[in-house]
């Protein structure tokens, strides 16, 4: 609506100017023609009076020609006639209306007509006519018509163009204001309305004005905007997925290398178990073992037979491949529970693994199977950078200060920490700026893909945390993992 308030105001503004200006100087224009009008009757009824007292003066004498200008007021009574000296000592009653010095044109024996006031304020068209008498003054005619009729005519005048004016601009607010709602009102408001939608993401409904005017354009404009905005809206989902499915099969190519470095260690964690099933079945089949004996050696061989599933199920768990789900869990839960999967390998390569964490639950809202990925990749990265035997603490705890980047949100929250330290030969300086690219590595080819570190860089980040990297050459290296802490609630 502001808009059709803002165009109606021009045009009634330039409307308005423009009758004002016609108005005025048609005014002016009949002004100055009744003043012409009025002055041309004044020498007309003066040049007769003239004539005539010219002729009394000369037969009669003065007497009779002044006292016929003051009967001759009687016939004309919108005009006061009287005669008046301009020259030599005039008595008062005989005395011009203005002074004697505008009517020089007199003495060259010149009509002279003007405008003058009265005390009362009043406006009077004096004409006055030149009479040389036979004693050679210089005398005159004056006639004097009051203008208060010309001022009512203009002041009608005006009143009528103010009226005019009025009705003009009341007429065309209404016509332009039922037509600004049509033409411009309505289709704003449906642009308007489009925009707004398409500002909050729905591309789905489209506003097609008719017409050839400005607005269909535009409106044809933004339905162009809708269905570009849609298109790349629906080819970046796309990217996105396609983005998506394809770390999600890095991540399970590199859990399934982690998987590979697991196996050695734990094929030969499960031999011990095997030998012990096997025995125990040979002394089951032997001839004379008492049922006591017999029992016993079927509870040893369930037993064994349970700790190999349990390991088998961990192994198959953390390869098989799976969508991101999110919950509450507690980091105590997922450090013990990397811990059987470990064990083995470290223990192959005579390191000592140690699991400190805190009495209290640390809650954080994460996918288990994604924090475990990342933990096992760093602690084998550990057990890969001691050539001899060591020790590699995992720590949970609660930092008493943290420094949180400047790209991570939340800066507010509360944090938790989880620490992957070891004691091997440690990262170069330049390495550390590049260890978390993908695809970097310093390990020989063949035993790594470069894509570990990277992954569980991204991994982290998803889950609204950042990695930290302190390292010493030849006393080892420590990774330190941040992520909010949730309330405690259901913690699985």
């Amino acid at each position: 609506m502001r808009l059709t308030v803002k165009i109606t105001f021009a045009v009634l503004l330039g409307v308005a100017l423009i009758f004002s200006a016609y108005s005025y100087f048609s005014i002016q224009r009949e002004r100055e023609q009744l003043k012409i009008n009025l002055s041309r009757e004044a020498r007309h009824i003066g040049e007769s009076l003239r004539y005539v007292v010219k002729e009394l003066w000369q037969q009669r004498g003065k007497d009779v020609a002044i006292n016929f200008l003051q009967k001759a007021n009687q016939e004309y009574t919108q005009t006061l006639v009287r005669w008046v000296w301009i020259e030599g000592e005039i008595p008062q009653k005989f005395q011009p209306r203005v002074p004697v010095e505008q009517l020089d044109d007199l003495f060259n024996e010149e009509t002279v007509a003007l405008l003058a006031g009265s005390p009362e304020g009043g406006d009077f068209l004096l004409t006055y006519l030149p009479l040389l008498t036979e004693e050679g003054r210089i005398g005159a005619i004056e006639l004097s018509e009051s203008m208060d009729e010309m001022h009512d005519y203009v002041q009608e005048s005006l009143r009528r163009s103010a009226i005019v004016i009025g009705v003009s601009i009341g007429s065309a607010l209404l016509f332009m204001g039922a037509l600004g709602s049509i033409w411009i009102d309505r289709p704003m408001r449906k642009l308007r309305a489009q925009a707004e939608r398409i500002g909050t993401g729905d591309f789905t409904t489209s506003v097609n004005l008719p017409g050839g005017g400005e607005i269909a354009e535009l409106s044809s404009t933004i339905e162009r905007m809708r269905g570009q905005l849609a298109e790349a809206r629906e080819a970046e989902q796309i990217a996105n997925n396609e983005k998506i499915e394809a770390l999600e099969k890095l991540r399970h190519t590199e859990r399934l290398a982690t998987l590979g470095q697991l196996s050695a260690g734990i094929a030969h964690e499960l031999g011990t178990p095997l030998n012990v099933i096997a025995g125990r079945a040979k002394l089951i089949r032997s001839v004379g073992m008492e049922p006591a004996d017999i029992s016993r050696s079927a509870t040893i061989i369930g037993e064994q037979a349970d700790r190999m599933t349990g390991i088998m199920r961990q192994l198959l768990s953390f390869a098989r491949r799976g969508k991101s789900q999110k919950q509450a869990v507690d980091l105590n839960v997922v450090l013990r529970g990397i811990q059987p999967l470990l064990e083995p390998t470290a223990r192959e390569q005579g390191i000592d693994l140690a699991i400190e964490e805190t009495e209290q639950p640390l809650p954080v809202f994460a996918d288990p199977a994604q924090l475990q990925q990342v933990l096992l990749n760093l602690t084998l990265n550990g057990i890969q950078a001691m050539p001899t035997s060591g020790d590699i603490i995992l720590t949970s705890c609660h930092p008493s200060t943290v420094e949180v980047p400047e790209n991570i949100e939340g800066k507010d929250a509360s944090w938790v920490c989880l620490q992957i330290c070891d004691q091997g030969t440690g990262i170069e300086p330049e390495n550390l700026r590049q260890i978390f690219d993908p695809f970097f590595t310093t390990k020989d080819i063949g035993q790594g893909t470069g894509l570990g570190l990277s992954i569980a860089h991204g991994i982290i980040e998803e889950h609204g945390g950042w990695i930290e990297v302190s390292s010493t050459i030849g006393e080892g290296s420590c990774f330190s993992i941040y992520l909010p802490e949730t309330p405690r609630g259901k913690l699985v």
